[in-house]
């Protein structure tokens, strides 16, 4: 039983995952068309090969260049947009149907579970804090990329910057836009997937007895306090309580940055008590990912980081492969590795 939530947890992962590749691509073909618009700025305002934000900034041309771009970046985030509120409903429909089966399979009835209604999944997905619903946060996102924008250019220019050095600033800033549209891909992708879950259980529990129990993930990633929440079981309406501060029904639903932000962990409901048998890790020792993670950190620590800097920062774009194991808690995985 467990071992099939297990596997829709993986399933429903692997969706996140192509979601983050996706806004990768979406980013990386509109930093192309911003350094191509900024070589256009030098072909048509330098003066002798050199551009001045004071040639920049006559007749109005840099607000001119800046709404061009401006508009630009507001059709990426409306896509943006559109592209996660696809995911969370994706994530939270398939999480809930399929884990209707695994409790109609384990408690042996039937449960007359249906498709929720377009309006019921909305509601599901929807952050109850107005400030943190998707289209405030990637609101506040895409206004603070093309004021980024506007920063790199202009404080270039009057620095004495020469092409070279302003696109590499425009290539941070969109990096780092690209990494903050996956940390909202993946957060919000997740509250909706456990939503579904939960929503999911709340039904089945009118027909069987359900416990709920915290489900990290078993690799060096996961934060210590969820580490030490893993395997914690509580009432189906009970609560966990987060050593980083956060209180909740389930993992992505804690109500504290420090909890939910980037989280993997999931929750798996026991039926009638009954508790896994296997369970997922991450397969960190694999040749192959260790050598995909060696030439990542080789490429970071090219571009200026140091080595501590550009291990942390491979690890978030490395994955190492899903494996399935004897259950066990995350103690004992870790004292086993250890161990070896």
């Amino acid at each position: 039983m467990t071992r099939n939530q297990n596997e829709i947890d993986q399933y429903l992962d692997d969706l996140i995952t192509k979601a983050e590749r996706d806004i990768d691509r979406l980013f990386a073909k509109r930093l192309k068309e911003l350094l191509f618009q900024l070589s256009e700025m030098y072909h048509k305002y330098s003066i002798d090969k050199e551009l001045t934000f004071t040639d920049l900034n006559k007749y109005n041309r840099f607000k001119k260049e800046m709404d061009l771009i401006a508009n630009m970046i507001n059709q990426d985030y409306k896509q943006l947009l559109q592209d996660i509120q696809s995911l969370m409903e994706t994530q939270y429909v398939e999480n809930y149907l399929r884990s209707t089966y695994v409790y109609e399979f384990e408690a042996q009835t039937t449960m007359g579970f249906g498709m929720p209604s377009a309006a019921i999944i909305r509601k599901a997905i929807e952050n109850p804090i107005e400030l943190l619903t998707l289209p405030k946060i990637l609101e506040g996102n895409r206004d603070d990329l093309v004021r980024r924008i506007s920063t790199d250019i202009s404080q270039g220019l009057l620095a004495g910057e020469g092409y070279n050095d302003i696109a590499n600033r425009i290539r941070k800033s969109t990096h780092f836009s690209a990494q903050k549209a996956r940390r909202v891909a993946r957060t919000e992708g997740h509250r909706s997937q456990v939503q579904g879950r939960i929503d999911s259980a709340t039904r089945a529990s009118k027909y069987t007895e359900l416990k709920k129990m915290w489900d990290g993930t078993l690799d060096s990633r996961t934060r210590i306090a969820h580490r030490k929440l893993d395997g914690t079981v509580v009432e189906f309406n009970g609560v966990f309580k987060s050593p980083a501060g956060g209180i909740g029904t389930a993992p992505g639903l804690m109500f504290n940055a420090a909890d939910d932000i980037n989280c993997r962990c999931s929750v798996v409901f026991l039926v009638n008590g009954k508790k896994p048998e296997v369970r997922r890790a991450r397969s960190e020792e694999d040749p192959i990912y260790q050598k995909k993670l060696a030439d990542r950190i080789e490429k970071y620590m090219s571009d200026g980081l140091t080595h501590k800097q550009a291990e942390k920062k491979a690890k978030k774009d490395v994955r190492p492969p899903s494996l399935v194991i004897p259950y066990q808690s995350y103690e004992e995985y870790y004292k086993n590795r250890i161990t070896g």
